[in-house]
């Protein structure tokens, strides 16, 4: 794939890729080079937050951009606590 550098300096990251890092608009990339080669990696997900329910109970609340969860997806993570 061959993108073309703006006059502005800017680069548009195809859509292939974007959706493979689950990068939307406003997302912080980290960029460094490794000899002559530039990598963009995502930065971190935002961290999961305590908030009050509906209810008035304090429960975690995953960010926005956090991979979905399915009941496999609890029962793997789950599996890695003693």
């Amino acid at each position: 794939m061959v993108a073309v550098l703006s006059t502005k300096g800017q680069l548009v990251i195809p859509q292939q890729f974007r959706r493979a890092l689950r990068l939307h608009a406003g997302d912080k990339v980290t960029l460094s080079l490794e000899g002559d080669r530039l990598v963009l990696k995502r930065s971190s997900l935002a961290p999961a937050r305590m908030v009050k329910s509906h209810r008035g109970r304090r429960v975690l609340e995953a960010p926005g951009d956090a991979p979905p969860m399915t009941p496999e997806t609890v029962k793997d993570l789950l599996s890695e606590f003693p």
